[in-house]
């Protein structure tokens, strides 16, 4: 998400005014953005957590943290927020919970400027699930005006999100998770993914694909695809496909934002590259679907303004959804996509005219997404003047930054805990295993020493010998029985030192996963 500049506040007693800008919209006939547009001061989206205030004004996300304080979001109910049209921003006045003896000695708030970090770092990370949705208790006043106006949705979506309105030619399964885009802002899409992917991750799966992928029998092993970038000669319905795409123009005529749309793109790309590494670019019934379930821009019409939060957000769905759950994998796609965008821009536009005929052929649920994505991306990359090969490179450049200062962590899925617990479970599995060896070897050792005592009890003679012969088995079995104490104790000896061996191990390889 792309923030405005810091929002102006002030704290009197136990409110804490805010002072939020709203941004004009970009809209361009000739796709520059170089003209702007009156923003829909009632398309907003407004949202309030303990120390964080966030508001989607129309195409642009504000967000407050309020530092050593407390908003008080109980019964947080018919918030007045004014629109002050000579400044063209909102202003807010939120409760705040009275300061504690100890928030008492410490000095007053700065302003946002002084508490603005040297190297511009935004405020800590929240996690978009923890916040508390209040548009619906919010209303609007126009420069104090004595009418009450209630928000109303009316978000844009889709390449640039130049649509806006219903979907069109669209049924319930045939737009995944979002049916109604234009309703629910990009923050709120946002929430909802993030939502339904802890819902749906699987620990087990996780466990079940981290040591070793479970590969079909028949299916080849995509961590060792090489892909094939060089292979970028369109087919002869690729070319019909392009030429018919590209006699209609790019239209951008709104909120034409380079890197929401260069993002766009490369949540495309790396869905894509998942699916060429997994099928041997021999794409299967389920190539569609992968390639819409990985993207969240096409799955939740999500649109990206940083490279970070597309690989965050692909990572973490490869890790959810497809058949193989692997974080190794991931970043083999990661890589794919880094060489496609830097070394063949045609290698690029074939996958885009692949991906657009395999949701056609398909059972219709993902027209939707050529529609409103595809299709422009389509004439996008094939513009040379909006897209070119130096581009293209400047995006790989982008991306192999990003994917070196991503790691495991940052997809909030507790990835470390689980591969501790795992290697733990294998540790107890190991030792149940050479517990139960060693009892098997007593038990056949038990078994032989009776059967040599029964053999010495079928030679005996009636002619009074049995002192002696019952002498000579009563030390012959004290000897087996001494042998067999003695193979009894060094067992679990031995399965320590196994056991001590794999926690070393163990520990290795969790540090270096956390690493």
């Amino acid at each position: 998400m792309t923030f405005e500049q810091p929002i102006q506040h002030s704290i009197v007693e136990n409110t804490c005014s805010l002072q939020i800008p709203l941004a004009k919209r970009k809209q361009s006939i000739n796709g520059d953005g170089s003209q702007c547009s009156t923003p829909n001061r009632q398309n907003c989206d407004i949202f309030v957590e303990e120390q964080n205030f966030y508001i989607y004004a129309d195409t642009r996300l504000c967000r407050f943290h309020l530092q050593e304080r407390q908003f008080d979001t109980k019964d947080l109910k018919n918030l007045i927020i004014n629109f002050n049209t000579k400044t063209c921003s909102y202003e807010v006045d939120l409760p705040c919970l009275p300061r504690t003896n100890d928030e008492q000695k410490t000095p007053p708030e700065k302003c946002d400027a002084e508490k603005k970090c040297s190297d511009g770092k935004l405020p800590p990370f929240i996690e978009l699930w923890k916040l508390k949705r209040i548009t619906d208790n919010c209303y609007l006043k126009i420069d104090r005006n004595g009418v009450l106006l209630k928000f109303v949705a009316d978000y844009g979506y889709g390449f640039a999100r130049r649509y806006r309105g219903k979907l069109t030619g669209a049924d319930g399964p045939a737009v995944a998770q979002m049916t109604e885009p234009h309703m629910v802002s990009p923050l709120q899409r946002s929430i909802d993914r993030e939502i339904d992917e802890m819902k749906n991750f699987s620990r087990d799966q996780y466990k079940l694909n981290f040591v070793e992928l479970q590969i079909p029998e028949g299916h080849e092993n995509p961590m060792k695809y090489s892909s094939k970038i060089n292979d970028s000669k369109l087919t002869r319905d690729e070319e019909c496909l392009l030429h018919n795409l590209t006699r209609k123009s790019l239209d951008v005529s709104c909120n034409y934002d380079q890197s929401e749309v260069d993002c766009g793109l490369i949540c495309i790309l790396l869905a894509i590259c998942y699916d060429i590494r997994t099928t041997a670019d021999e794409p299967t019934c389920e190539s569609a679907w992968t390639r819409s379930i990985l993207s969240a821009t096409l799955s939740y019409f999500e649109p990206f303004e940083n490279v970070k939060d597309v690989v965050v957000s692909f990572l973490r769905r490869t890790l959810i959804y497809p058949l193989y759950r692997n974080y190794d994998l991931g970043r083999l796609s990661l890589q794919d996509a880094i060489d496609g965008l830097k070394k063949s821009p045609a290698w690029v536009l074939k996958q885009l005219l692949q991906t657009h005929m395999l949701f056609a052929s398909g059972d219709g649920h993902q027209l939707i997404f050529n529609r409103y994505y595809i299709e422009d991306y389509i004439r996008y990359v094939a513009d040379n003047n909006r897209c070119s090969a130096t581009h293209l490179q400047l995006l790989a450049r982008n991306l192999k930054n990003v994917m070196l200062d991503v790691s495991k962590k940052h997809l909030h899925l507790e990835l470390g805990e689980i591969e501790t617990e795992l290697l733990k479970e294998l540790i107890t599995d190991i030792h149940l295993d050479n517990a139960a060896t060693s009892e098997e070897d007593e038990t056949d050792d038990n078994t032989d020493e009776d059967c040599d005592d029964d053999d010495d009890d079928d030679d005996d003679d009636d002619d009074g010998e049995d002192d002696n012969v019952n002498e000579g088995s009563g030390t012959e079995s004290g000897e087996e029985a001494s042998k067999s104490s003695s193979i009894t104790a060094t067992s679990p000896s031995t399965s320590d030192t196994e056991q001590n061996s794999v926690i070393e191990q163990s520990n290795e390889v969790v540090q270096v996963r956390k690493s």
